[in-house]
């Protein structure tokens, strides 16, 4: 479990002392104070570590430590008690701050038949887990081949230019548009997507969710992304179980992978509970390994930047799955970053959702993302889209599919092909700049090797092979202007398409360049 102890600042609150006994010959300015020291803040799911200080013993008779907590600063629980050398001297502890967040309050006691009783007390806020931090690294497999699934899309319109992998969502293909009435199915939508797919090579991961207005246990009582109904629980989760069994039985191998529910953390999407989300997942997960064993089964997805929508659904929808004995192949997770966001604010996002990971004891399995772009607006709070512009857009798309690799990242699908979208800052279309740069970190990067990357200050130097020949892609994780020292020999590729022998010193970007 990630130990993530913020504002390390020792707690300067006043002893409080009773008393002292007639057995006490010293004056009160001979004694020396018990003391405690701890962090003011600590994360829930981690550790306080405390330390007590108790002064050397001015009595002859052994003396006891005891720890206390207490919630409510009133009623306190003793957690720990220590015989107390006569010297003195520290004792730490390490306090499991458990779930809850809030204030703890901790109090020392040390008493002795001769010596006199002394007392101190601290307080601490136990702050929550889940905020986006710095990702782990070490997550990401090296000496693993770079596959073109990496670069997934969603075809909202025509077919994307260079991905290996295509999700099915906004594309007419949802549960509540393919059956309409119950045991009725319109398959054309579905049947022309995968036919489309398969034409162009493309693995095909189709999205199960949402909820058909006849199926839905009432009238969604807000508004609802996709479609009438679509964002509540159905009235009998066999309902789902047989939408699932018809899809399965009709595609086969055609679809190679399944996403149960689009954001289910957002009640636009969906109104159940995280349990009962967990208990599709388990139904679904079922049926498609007793029809298709090979099949990538995929966890709902949720969205991130939103941390109050993560926190309260995504821990929950973990603990369940767990419950079910995990019966899924790959998570989900959504890092569109606020709009004035950057590639850098993706990755803290990714950071968050490893921190859920761990601390739910979630078995090692990959993580795709099954949506991503940057400027992207915030409905709720008002927040208008952001327009990335046209010379940073290749440093915005080239970076996100690098920076997958280096935090183990096994899929990500850019939302999406179509010409126009304003909800969006970068648009991907035939001819458009992304589409451009989406190309170029393809050719480079697949049919080689991942081996793993290096931070040097600001530089990020991520080394791959292929065939024999080393290379690297070098980018700055702030997006300003570094370089790096020429070895001697090297070619530097632009994103634009650019080859040219480096000179004295490589000029390095927010702006991936390929360096062999």
């Amino acid at each position: 479990m990630r130990r993530l102890l913020s504002g390390l600042l020792v707690a300067a609150v006043a002893a409080v002392l009773l008393p002292t006994t007639a057995a006490s010959a010293q004056t009160t300015a001979e004694r020396i104070p018990l003391k405690m020291t701890a962090p003011k803040e600590a994360p829930a799911y981690g550790e306080l570590p405390l330390t007590v200080t108790v002064p050397p013993n001015i009595g002859s008779k052994p003396r006891t430590g005891s720890l206390l907590a207490s919630r409510d600063g009133k009623k306190f629980v003793r957690i720990s008690t220590w015989k107390v050398p006569q010297a003195g001297g520290d004792k730490d502890f390490a306090i499991q701050t458990g779930e809850t967040t809030g204030r703890v309050w901790l109090r020392a006691v040390v008493t002795g038949k001769d010596s006199p009783r002394q007392q101190w007390q601290i307080s601490a806020r136990i702050t929550s887990p889940y905020q986006p931090t710095a990702p782990d690294a070490a997550d990401a497999a090296s000496g693993v081949p770079v596959s073109g699934t990496l670069f997934g899309n969603h075809p909202i319109r025509g077919v994307p230019e260079f991905a290996g992998s295509v999700r099915l969502w906004d594309t007419s293909t949802s549960w509540n548009q393919i059956e309409k009435s119950p045991g009725q199915y319109s398959w054309g939508a579905l049947d022309r997507q995968v036919a489309q797919a398969q034409a162009a090579g493309q693995e095909v991961l189709l999205v199960l969710g949402g909820t058909p207005a006849w199926a839905a246990v009432a009238q969604a009582p807000g508004a609802e992304f996709a479609g009438p109904g679509s964002s509540m629980p159905m009235k009998d989760p066999a309902m789902f179980e047989d939408y699932v069994r018809a899809v399965v039985n009709r595609y086969g191998g055609r679809i190679s992978a399944y996403q149960i529910w689009n954001e289910a953390n957002i009640s636009q999407f969906w109104r159940g509970t995280p349990q009962l989300m967990a208990d599709l997942t388990a139904r679904a997960y079922r049926i498609i390994k007793d029809a298709q064993p090979g099949a990538t089964v995929v966890a709902a997805s949720t969205g991130s930047r939103w941390v109050k929508g993560f926190t309260e659904f995504y821990p929950d929808y973990l603990a369940a799955l767990k419950e079910f004995g995990w019966p899924i192949d790959a998570f989900s997770v959504h890092l569109y970053p606020l709009a004035s966001g950057t590639p850098k604010d993706r990755a803290y996002l990714l950071g968050m959702m490893h921190i859920a990971l761990d601390i739910a004891g979630a078995p090692k399995k990959p993580i795709w993302e099954t949506e991503i772009n940057y400027g992207i607006t915030n409905p709720g709070s008002g927040e208008a889209a952001r327009t990335i512009p046209d010379d940073e857009i290749a440093g915005y798309v080239g970076r996100t599919y690098v920076d997958s690799l280096r935090y183990g990242i096994a899929r990500s699908f850019w939302y999406g092909w179509t010409p126009e979208y304003r909800l969006l800052g970068i648009q991907m279309w035939n001819g458009y700049p992304a589409t451009t740069a989406y190309g170029r970190i393809r050719d480079w990067l697949v049919g080689s090797t991942f081996l793993g990357c290096t931070t040097t200050g600001v530089v990020v130097q991520c080394n791959f092979d292929r065939g024999g020949a080393p290379f690297f892609v070098a980018y700055t994780d702030d997006g300003s202007a570094a370089s790096l020292p020429n070895p001697g020999g090297t070619v530097i590729s632009g994103m634009d398409g650019a080859t040219a022998p480096a000179g004295a010193d490589i000029p390095i970007s927010g702006t991936p360049v390929r360096i062999s």
